[in-house]
This record gives structure tokens, C-alpha cells and sequence, in this order.
């Protein structure tokens, strides 16, 4: 170990140490000694200003201009917990009617939506992802305000890691990206099956894989409500879908919290994946791709090479990604052209990421971000980000604080709106908005391609589909001796591969294909993209297999990669022979983990165990890999493997496996269980059958709950929310928990909670760091303790202790005013005290004088209890199960008292028949 590693070591930890310690709410989740009237730092070849702040905008999360270029933004009181009678957040126009650059105005366009992360123009149309909806609205009237509502998916989960990253992309599919928070999944409450797929869980026969959409108008439109709580499903995902909702289905999966995803001009992904303790990552999401969140049998987040899941481009950063947008504006510099800025929430800045080719992976230049935008003094908390009909940059910002904040009963929060200019940008061209779409020209619609607003190339776009094939000559003649930019050249290409009925289009992509020009490559790429996308669409499969034949041999990975892809998608089964050839000579990792995935679902599984002796090395791995992606080989069939299995890599993944089920815990899925979500009933998981303490009641009248020895790592902290506890102190765990109610965060006064204590115990009371002063009555009485917890909403909980003899405990309120803020509500650790230790040594005798005071309930916590005596570590006392000593369901009718009491105070006098005393001595005495 060098000591350039000690080094990093070192460094790493200490980040760490700042990251999640103490300060890590104060420092990161609020910024209240921002200068208000400072402008984040930017090169010195650009120029930042102001153009909106509050009162004008506040806490704004996501924007969009539409085809005139206007900027519409997504803001309100939503965010970070709101309750059913919350104010919906509004989608507003932000105004500058004097033309001074700085806005003066807004205007409601609609409202009354869930937190607002993604905003997307199509059309007359503006997609709305506000989860659990993705909501659609339209003007009809032409009067600057929605006046249709449709709600086309609900139960989309919680606003924590939601629906996000809203993009139309050139096949005319809208792309989104999806948090991890489950739906409820109950009746009237049902997501797509594909959102379904992802979280792991299921719906009644009945419920139809895709609920109708629901129309409504300005007065009757109302947002599902999801307490948002960080319930998780299995994984989140990349998803896609026509125009309407239709075809909806699952891109890429094995996410955490994508918030955010953009297209460069050549139709690749890129997106950021949050919160993982490592950092949050930069990927590449491809079709059939599992990126390792909540992997089957081997979760992976790194981008270090990792054979079940898919690459991760990189690289980790300690911060919380949020937009992400491509950078080809002629108003920027054009070194920073064909870049992708990202926003960085937490850090404060807006990265670049230049992009180089790896073979078939996007990976950034130097292996690292370089910094744009650094806040300095500023409030610059970035959250989305969009080029503007300038070619200008613009940077949403949040507010100070992390949620909803309130003075005087309004809604308090700051907001920003920054735009980034090159200082000497040539001017912008302007938008043509002096005709309607069907009047412009062939050469203005491609020309439109390039435009910086995503909303005027889909319309573009859709405008030349409509057309249909009349125009085919005309784009062929474009693509083939007009000197059009990367990015028109893909939404060209793609128009053509949109037209349902475009004769010729395949001979002109087998030709495409066979092209040895360098300049040719994007447009080789699309044409396999292509091709599976019009069998999958339009069922037409002309030249397919001759086209996929030629790719797969191509020179350049970036098409090999879009081919395995395009037989994945459009399931050519008939392929299979090629693709197995590719494999076996295949380098390039992203192609032949794409191509894994691809066999398991092309071939059969008796197919693919055949392949498992093939004699080629990589042949057998991608078997392998195929079937321990859905556990389709036992652990005899691995070791067997393993036992003939020379090749190195093979015997690495069997390893691997092997070793990952020794530890195999499934995947965590928190808040409502699977069971609940299907009807059965939740049983909460209690390390103890029996709790020290009881006659628990509130107040409030809430009826809170104890459960015995359940304080410890996973299990749920409120009666009225799905949070978990996490990082639990090791003093905490097998501790009594009573789960107190977080709706009582406001809770006040001396007389709150009361209960009984069996026996003498010690209670701690666990609250909320962020509580600046905790209530009197606890910091008067207990005494402050150096253990923690936390609970996976992001709160963490300081705790006090005091000890208490058997009798009656009462506990106070939450706070000392009844303002809890954006607190939770406190949690309550009981343990029994330890025993006292007796001088001199205990003799049946003795006992048995004693029987007669014998208290039954104190001599079950003894029994029975985790922190207890630890009897039932070795003893049962239900008749059907047996440990390791006797069994003592029925010890009354066998034994008398003398004998009992002797077993218990000389073990080793008599040992019942069938059993032996062992001792163990330990490596450390």
C-alpha cells in the first residue's frame, strides 16, 4: 500500500467525516449566509446575470421555453413535505415586458400540481412531471392559460425520487428518468405495469397494464397525494413512450435517483444518479442495460468494472446532480461546444463534462468534471438548466432553505433564475414564428434541428413525418451532399425512419451501413437504431438481418454496439448464430454486456445452459452471465462449473456469484411492503416477543405502538409514515421502540406521552438535530448521550437518556411552542437495566425461599426479551421449534420447582438426557 493511496485514503475519509457528520444539514441542505445580491463566479471569457429572483420566482425546480421562446418554470411550496391541503406547485410564464433583461412579471399558465422536476413542451402541449403524476396540459383558446388537463399516469411514486428528466428525443419517443419511491399500488392507485416492473410489485388480475388517462379543466383538475416519504422500490429506471403514453417501457434500470438526462447530437444519453454514500455517478443509459442499484444478486455503484451490470461512464462526485444539458449553442465558445454542463445541487456549481469515445462508452475527458459555475458568496443552489432562444445559458436556483418555508402564513422561499452569456457571442438567429409549421421549407425544418429550443426540433420533426414520403428525395438528397451539423443529420435521418410507409428506406440504410467513410459513422449508428425501431413500430423487417449482419462486423464499436442493441430490441431471434460470433471476439465491454443481455433474452434457457460448455471461453461467460441474471443455475450447477471451468474470467464470475449468495439478503425495498401493496397484511419485524414496557398512550389520541426490541437498522420509525431508521448506534439496537407519530411534530407541554415500566429501564429519547433548542423538559431531566440514528427521509436523531425504576414514565412534547418547522417528531428507546451483580453466589436454597415473591411479567422480559437474561437464545418454549437446550414448553408438568430452580443456578448438576455441555474459548480468551 503506497503512500499516495494513504493519502486519498485520508482525504476520503475526511470528506466523509464533513459530508455526514454533524454538519452535514446545516452546511448542505440550507444556505442561509448566501449574499443575496452576489452573481456566481463564471470564466472570464462570460458574463452572468440576474434575470429573475423573488418575489417573482420562488423555489423554481424545472423550466422549458415553448416554439415562441418563452420561458416557462415549475415552482411552489411542494417541495419537501407537503400535506394534502399544501397549495399545488404552478407552472408560470416569467415575463420581461419592458425588455430591461431582468423580468418584472409572471402569469399562471396551470396549477395545482405535485412538486414540479420536469417540464417538456410537444407542440401545443406541455408535459408536467409531478409525481406520483405525469400530468399534460394544453391551451386551447390561444389565451396564455391551460385550459385542458390530462392526468395519462398516476401512482408514479413520491416527489423524493420521482419523475424527472422529461426529453423528446428524434424516434418522436418522450424520454423520462425515474427515482426509486414506489407507487401505492391500490385501487384508483395504479402505475403503468412498467413503472410496476420496476419497483418489484404487482396488481390485481383486473387492474389493466395501462390505466386509462383522465381528462379535466381548470376547476376540477386535483394531483394525487403520496406522503413523501422515502418509500423505495426495487430500482428506478429510464423509461420511454409515444406521444399520448402509448408503448410505454423500461430503457434502463438499476438506478438510485436519476434526476435528470439530455441527448448530445448524435442521440446518446447521458444523466446523473443520486445519493449513494460512495457519490453520485455520471451514466450512459442503453436498452436492456441494469446499472447495479438493487442488482438480483450482485448490486454494483462504482464505474469500476463489474461484469453483472452495465458500465458506469463516471465519474463519483460528492454532491447532488441535478439537470444536465448538451451544449452545441453557436453563442458559446467552441471549445465548450459538443459539452454537457451539470448542475450540482449541493455543491453549488455547474460542472462541464467534456465527452471522449471509449470504444462503445462515453467517458469524460481526463476522467474528471472542470468547474463553470462556482456559487463564491452567491445563492446559487442549481437545479435545472436549459439554452434559451439567445443561445445563452440559463440556471435555475433554489432557495436557502432545503423545504417550503413560511413568514407571516406565506410562502417565504427565495428563488433565482441566472443566464450565462459568452461576452462575445455572435448574435442568435431568431425563431421563426411569422409562419405556421406547414408553410416552412424542407431546408427550415432541418434548419430548425439545430435550434437551441428542444420544442421547435420535434415540431420540425413531426411536421416532415407528416409530409410522409413525398419528401424522401429531398432528406436523402440533404443527408448525402448537404453539409448539415451532426445534430441535423440524426433528426433527418430519424424523420425518414419515422414514416410508416417510407419505400426505398432500407435499401438506403443497407447502403448507409456499408459505407467506409469516417463521416459516416453517426449516420450508421442511426440506421441500426433505426431499423429495430420500424420492426418494433411498424412491423417491418426489410433488410434487417443483412443490415445487422454487416454491423456486426463493422470496425467501429460505437455501431457494433447499436446492432447487438437493435437485434435486442426488435427480438431477431434468427440472429442469434451472429451474435454468438461477436461475442466470442468481442473486447469491448459495453458491447458484450449488451450482448449478454441480449442472448438471455433471444435464446432459451436450455439453449443457453448448452452454451455453458461451448469452446469458446466468452461464449460460456455471456451464458453464464445470462442465466445468474435471472438465478436460473442452482448452486450444485456453479460448483459443478467451477470444478471443469479453466477459463479465468468464467471462473471469476461463478466466484463472484457463489460468494454473493452466501450473503444474499435481497433487495431492500422500504416503506409499504410488497405484502401490503398486494392486499396481505404487514407484520413488522420485532427482534423481541416481549417489550419491557406497556399501557402506552398520547394525547394527541393517536394510538402510538410499541415494538419489542424493534429499534434497529430497517425497521419503520412513525405510526403514520413509511420512514426507516438507518445508522442505528449500537447502545440502540434490540432497544424498545415506540413508534410515535410524526404528525405530532408540533406536539407541546410536560404531559404527552405516559407509560409503564415492568421493569427498571432506561429511556432514551432520540430528536431531530436540526431542533435548535430542544424542549425543556428533556434537557432538564436527561442527559445528552454520544449515540445516534437516523432514518432514511434524511433526518438524524441526537439522543438523551435518564433511568427510570419500574412505574409510571411520563414524557413531554416534541417542542416548547408547538412549532416544529420542517422537524420530525421524536422516537423513544427503552432498554432494561442490566441486572444487579449479587456479592455472593446464588444456591437453590435461597431461590426457592424467594418463589413465593416471583413476578411473572418481570421473569418473561428476563426470559424472553433481546436485552434480556438471554434464556431464549438457547431454550424454546413453543413446543414445535427446538434450540439449542431443552426445550421448556411444557418444563411445569415435567419437572418440580426444586429441579428447575437447580438447573437454573447449577447448569451443569444435571443435563437432560440427549444433551452435552460444550464450552467454546474464543481466539480472544
Amino acid at each position: 500500500m503506497n503512500n499516495t493511496f494513504l493519502i486519498s485514503l485520508a482525504l476520503r475519509l475526511a470528506i466523509a467525516a464533513i459530508m455526514f457528520g454533524t454538519s452535514f444539514a446545516v452546511a448542505d441542505f440550507t444556505d442561509k449566509s448566501a449574499d443575496p445580491n452576489a452573481l456566481p463566479n463564471v470564466p472570464p471569457e462570460f458574463q452572468v446575470s440576474l434575470f429573475a429572483r423573488e418575489p417573482i420566482v420562488r423555489q423554481p425546480c424545472s423550466m422549458a421555453f415553448d416554439e415562441r421562446g418563452r420561458l416557462f418554470v415549475g415552482m411552489g411550496p411542494q417541495y419537501r413535505k407537503p400535506k394534502p391541503e399544501t397549495p399545488g406547485d404552478s407552472v408560470v410564464m416569467v415575463l420581461d415586458t419592458d425588455g430591461d433583461g431582468e423580468a418584472d412579471t409572471t402569469k399562471v399558465f396551470a396549477t395545482g400540481f405535485n412538486a414540479i422536476q420536469g417540464l417538456a413542451w410537444h407542440g401545443r402541449d406541455l408535459w408536467i412531471a409531478n409525481a406520483p403524476d405525469l400530468t399534460v396540459v394544453r391551451d386551447v383558446d390561444g389565451n396564455g392559460v391551460a385550459d385542458t388537463y390530462v392526468k395519462l399516469y398516476t401512482d408514479l411514486g413520491n416527489l423524493e425520487h420521482g419523475l424527472h428528466g422529461l426529453n423528446w428525443a428524434p424516434d418522436g419517443k418522450l424520454y423520462m428518468s425515474k427515482g426509486n419511491s414506489k407507487g401505492l399500488n391500490k385501487p384508483g392507485r395504479y402505475a403503468p405495469k412498467p413503472f410496476r416492473d420496476l419497483w418489484g410489485i404487482t396488481a390485481p388480475a383486473e387492474v389493466p397494464d395501462f390505466p386509462a388517462p383522465k381528462t379535466y379543466n381548470t376547476d376540477n383538475y386535483r394531483h394525487a397525494y403520496h406522503k413523501p416519504s422515502d418509500d423505495w422500490g426495487m430500482d428506478g429506471g429510464v423509461l420511454r413512450c409515444d406521444d399520448g403514453g402509448h408503448n410505454l417501457e423500461i430503457v434502463s434500470r438499476g438506478f438510485r435517483n436519476p434526476w435528470d438526462i439530455t441527448m448530445d447530437s448524435g442521440f446518446n444519453w447521458l444523466g446523473t444518479d443520486n445519493d449513494q454514500s460512495q457519490g453520485d455517478r455520471v451514466f450512459v443509459p442503453f436498452y436492456g442495460a441494469h446499472f447495479g442499484w438493487n442488482h438480483r444478486w450482485s448490486s454494483h455503484w462504482s464505474p469500476d468494472v463489474h461484469a453483472p451490470t452495465a458500465p458506469v461512464s463516471g465519474p463519483l462526485f460528492e454532491g447532488s446532480g441535478t439537470g444536465v444539458i448538451f451544449c452545441m449553442s453557436p453563442q458559446f465558445p467552441p471549445s465548450y461546444r459538443g459539452g454537457f454542463f451539470v448542475n450540482d445541487w449541493r455543491s453549488k456549481k455547474t460542472y462541464l463534462w467534456r465527452p471522449k469515445w471509449d470504444g462503445a462508452m462515453l467517458r469524460p475527458e481526463g476522467g474528471e468534471f472542470s468547474s463553470f459555475i462556482n456559487a463564491g458568496s452567491s445563492l446559487f443552489r442549481p437545479t435545472d438548466l436549459e439554452f434559451g432562444p439567445d443561445g445563452a445559458l440559463w440556471v435555475l436556483g433554489w432557495s436557502s432553505g432545503y423545504g417550503a418555508e413560511y413568514e407571516d402564513g406565506r410562502f417565504s422561499n427565495e428563488g433565482r433564475i441566472f443566464r450565462i452569456a459568452w461576452k462575445d457571442a455572435p448574435p442568435a438567429k431568431p425563431i421563426q414564428t411569422n409562419k405556421p409549421l406547414e408553410e416552412l421549407s424542407i431546408e427550415d425544418l432541418i434548419s430548425d434541428f439545430d435550434s437551441p429550443l428542444p420544442v421547435r426540433r420535434i415540431n420540425a420533426q413531426d411536421e416532415l413525418v407528416r409530409r410522409g414520403s413525398d419528401t424522401m428525395p429531398q432528406l436523402f438528397d440533404q443527408l448525402t451532399e448537404a453539409k448539415l451539423t451532426e445534430n441535423q443529420e440524426t433528426w433527418t435521418i430519424w424523420s425518414l425512419g419515422r414514416m410508416r410507409g417510407a419505400k426505398s428506406l432500407a435499401d438506403f440504410l443497407h447502403d448507409t451501413l456499408q459505407s467506409d467513410k469516417k463521416a459516416a459513422v453517426n449516420r450508421q449508428v442511426q440506421a441500426a437504431r433505426i431499423l429495430s425501431y420500424r420492426a418494433n413500430q411498424f412491423q417491418q423487417t426489410d433488410r434487417l438481418a443483412d443490415c445487422m449482419r454487416i454491423a456486426f462486423r463493422h470496425p467501429q464499436p460505437r455501431v457494433r454496439f447499436a446492432a447487438v442493441q437493435a437485434i435486442h430490441e426488435a427480438g431477431q431471434s434468427e440472429l442469434v448464430p451472429e451474435l454468438l460470433n461477436l461475442l466470442a471476439e468481442e473486447s469491448d465491454t459495453t458491447i458484450f454486456y449488451a450482448g449478454w443481455q441480449a442472448l438471455r433474452t433471444l435464446s432459451s434457457t436450455a439453449d443457453r445452459r448448452t452454451l455453458l460448455t461451448d469452446a469458446w471461453a466468452a461464449v460460456r461467460r455471456a451464458a453464464l452471465l445470462s442465466l445468474l441474471e435471472t438465478q436460473e443455475l442452482t448452486e450444485a450447477e456453479v460448483q459443478q462449473l467451477l470444478s471443469n471451468e479453466a477459463d479465468p474470467k468464467v471462473r471469476q464470475v461463478a466466484d463472484l456469484w457463489t460468494e454473493k449468495m452466501k450473503q444474499a439478503t435481497g433487495p431492500a425495498i422500504k416503506g409499504r411492503s410488497l405484502a401490503e401493496a398486494s392486499g396481505m397484511e404487514e407484520v413488522e419485524g420485532s427482534a423481541s416477543p416481549v417489550a419491557t414496557i406497556r399501557n402506552l398512550k398520547s394525547r394527541s389520541g393517536t394510538e402510538y405502538k410499541i415494538v419489542p426490541g424493534g429499534f434497529a437498522k430497517g425497521n419503520k420509525t412513525y405510526v403514520d409514515r413509511d420512514y426507516r431508521l438507518t445508522d442505528v448506534s449500537p447502545a440502540l439496537v434490540g432497544c424498545d421502540l415506540i413508534q410515535t407519530a410524526n404528525s405530532d411534530e408540533s406536539s407541546r407541554g410536560d404531559n404527552w406521552l405516559t407509560f409503564e415500566a415492568v421493569v427498571p429501564v432506561r429511556v432514551s429519547v432520540g430528536i431531530d438535530e436540526d431542533q435548535e433548542t430542544p424542549p425543556a423538559w428533556l434537557i432538564g431531566n436527561f442527559k445528552r448521550e454520544p449515540i445516534k440514528a437516523a432514518i432514511d427521509e434524511g433526518a438524524k436523531l441526537v439522543f438523551y437518556s435518564q433511568t427510570f425504576d419500574a412505574s409510571s414514565i411520563v414524557l413531554g412534547g416534541n417542542t416548547d411552542n408547538g412549532d416544529a418547522g420542517s422537524m420530525v417528531n421524536y422516537l423513544v428507546a427503552v432498554a432494561p437495566l442490566p441486572l444487579e451483580r449479587n456479592d455472593s453466589r446464588a444456591t437453590t436454597a435461597a431461590a426457592l425461599a424467594m418463589l413465593d415473591r416471583g413476578d411473572r411479567d418481570r421473569g418473561e422480559i428476563l426470559f424472553r426479551h433481546t436485552l434480556g437474561a438471554g434464556c431464549a437464545k438457547c431454550h424454546s418454549l413453543d413446543e414445535a421449534k427446538n434450540g439449542f437446550g431443552p426445550n421448556l414448553s411444557n418444563i411445569g408438568s415435567r419437572s418440580n420447582a426444586k429441579h428447575i430452580v437447580q438447573s437454573i443456578v447449577q447448569p451443569s448438576e444435571i443435563i437432560t438426557e440427549g444433551f452435552n455441555q460444550q464450552t467454546v474459548v474464543t481466539d480472544e480468551g
